[in-house]
């Protein structure tokens, strides 16, 4: 029941944000109100339970939990970097919308309506592209996202309508398995807008504000991912059938989605197209995952499926943060940002340990076990060793950062609050020239607290590792369900 309550508390708020969107203050205060809600709604969710719904299940695990709330604090914490940058104000509602549909997403226990809602919560996502600065650009994007995810979702449907349940024991014919399989697969990779299915995503980073760019491309994504991975795990790991020729593939797109997704997130010269590619090679790890069959991958996928929706929305933040202080993007023309706000630079820092990480680091040990586990030979090393190329990009942005002083830097003050004398006699000019001056400031240390948030996920300091060991209810011989999967 308290899964539903989150779904209903998340619906009701996205709701009421999208109808008061017209009103520029009312729907900020709306949307952050709710996704303070949504928050209480996460915490107070108890795993363990189970629900009849609709002729199928709805299971409340400690995963589940642990991932809605790190969801809703961090949408919350994107929702008010974006009010400081001055960007779309309805995004908020739609991250409540993802998170809602995330949440049935994950606690359905059919395969084929897990499927579907998270399809649906897939096409919330076109809101935030319908009224950007260019409103046909943004028709056009929200048009190839909603083919994207309608494409995904049609794939998967078929894959868990051939195969919903364990084959184990079972005569399985290897070619319509492997189809299934690759099905469900590619599904998985057009939603991360992994290569070679990166071309809208990249669209997605001209039109979509860098503070809603995660919650579309990572957050609502890995809800299918962990579908994906616990059908892999009941319906494809337990037959024994020969499926080299669809592995391969699968490998293929993930091996390139990691190695390829950092040399592009390296080459760009706007903080916006760096976080799409950095989404979009982290994401190729994930895929890799898919590409084990090992079941052995189930733990150490779903701790990196955190560190990716934690890292990736902190670097989000972090871009916020730069366009906030500095009114650009342009990497070339950002000399010296680190240097005008150190407060940013420590929150780019963290955000490098957390994604990148050093042995002992939770997310750092899930990601090499994952490549140990469907890989070997030269090519594990070379794909581990690829695993790490993100330090390039961060080390390029702060190079940038230390160097000399641009136009930008200069034209701003150091990233230091700003408190003027409190006037009693008009206390709300008061706060609006407070907010108005302290907005880069603000960004700054949302950047920095987000960071601190991957990197505690990064360490496992929230019990992701011990909720991540859950297994699929399918693989339970007794006792009450513990996962999403069919």
């Amino acid at each position: 029941m308290s899964l539903l309550l989150f779904v209903l508390v998340a619906v009701g708020a996205a709701g009421l944000a999208l109808a008061v969107r017209a009103r520029r203050r009312t729907v900020s205060v709306v949307g952050i109100g709710g996704l303070g809600a949504t928050t209480v709604a996460a915490y107070l969710i108890e795993p363990g339970q189970f629900v009849e719904l609709a002729g199928t299940g709805l299971a409340t695990t400690t995963y589940i939990r642990l991932f809605l709330l790190l969801g809703s604090v961090i949408a919350l914490g994107l929702g008010l970097a974006g009010i400081a940058a001055g960007t779309r104000r309805d995004a908020p509602a739609t991250a409540m919308a993802i998170l809602a549909a995330g949440a049935l997403t994950l606690g359905l226990r059919d395969p084929q309506a897990a499927v579907l809602v998270a399809a649906a919560g897939g096409l919330f996502g076109i809101l935030v592209t319908l009224a950007p600065r260019g409103g046909l650009a943004g028709a056009t994007v929200g048009i190839r996202e909603a083919r994207i995810v309608v494409v995904a979702g049609v794939l998967g449907l078929a894959a868990t309508a051939w195969f919903g349940r364990s084959q184990s024991g079972l005569q399985v014919e290897p070619v319509v398995l492997g189809l299934a399989y690759l099905s469900f697969a590619v599904a998985v990779a057009m939603r991360f807008g992994a290569i070679p299915f990166h071309l809208w995503a990249a669209r997605l980073a001209d039109t979509v504000p860098e503070t809603a760019l995660p919650i579309l491309t990572a957050v609502a994504p890995a809800t299918l991912a962990i579908v994906a991975l616990a059908w892999a795990e009941t319906s494809v790991s337990a037959a024994v059938v020969d499926l080299g020729p669809a592995r391969a593939v699968v490998l293929a797109i993930a091996i390139a989605s990691i190695l390829l997704g950092a040399v592009a997130a390296f080459v760009q010269d706007d903080v916006e197209h760096v976080l799409g590619y950095s989404i979009v090679g982290d994401a190729g790890v994930v895929i890799l995952a898919l590409g084990s069959l090992d079941a052995e991958v189930w733990a150490p996928a779903r701790i990196w499926i955190l560190v990716f929706v934690a890292t990736r929305c902190a670097f989000a933040a972090w871009a916020a943060g730069i366009r906030t202080g500095f009114w650009t993007g342009s990497v070339p023309d950002l000399g010296g940002w680190a240097r005008r706000s150190p407060i940013l630079g420590g929150a780019l820092i963290t955000v490098a340990v957390a994604s990148v990480g050093v042995p002992g680091l939770v997310g750092f040990d899930a990601r090499a076990t994952i490549v140990d586990l469907a890989l070997d030979g030269p090519l594990a090393t070379l794909v581990l060793i690829g695993t790490l190329a993100p330090l390039a990009y961060y080390l390029r942005l702060l190079a940038v950062g230390l160097g000399d002083p641009g136009e930008a830097a200069r034209s701003v003050d150091p990233g230091l609050p700003r408190i003027h004398p409190f006037d009693r006699a008009d206390i709300r000019a008061w706060g609006r020239m407070t907010w108005r001056d302290n907005r880069a400031f603000s960004a700054a240390a949302i950047a920095l607290l987000l960071a601190g948030l991957a990197l505690g996920t990064s360490a496992g300091i929230f019990g992701g590792p011990v909720a991540a060991a859950e297994r699929p209810p399918a693989l339970e011989q007794a006792g009450p369900p513990e996962s999403p999967a069919p």
